[in-house]
């Protein structure tokens, strides 16, 4: 058989062993994706998130809103 020309608008020939590459938005988002989980691992392993959180915040006892009991014994 004979060889079969190159396309010279594309530069592809018989070639079709290759599938074509990731398109741009599944790299885009991968990497968008990857960033938010790093920035969000940063800001809870350095504890830049706000505080401390749960109900003994809006206490003024601080223990979640309850109130330790002292015995007598």
């Amino acid at each position: 058989m004979a060889d079969v020309p190159r396309r010279p608008d594309t530069g592809l020939g018989s070639d079709r062993g290759s599938p074509p590459g990731m398109p741009r938005w599944v790299k885009v988002s991968g990497i968008v994706v990857a960033a938010l989980v790093l920035l969000a691992i940063t800001v809870k392993v350095t504890g830049l998130g706000g505080g401390d959180h749960g109900p003994g915040r809006h206490t003024g006892t601080g223990l979640g809103g309850y109130t330790l009991l002292k015995s007598d014994s």
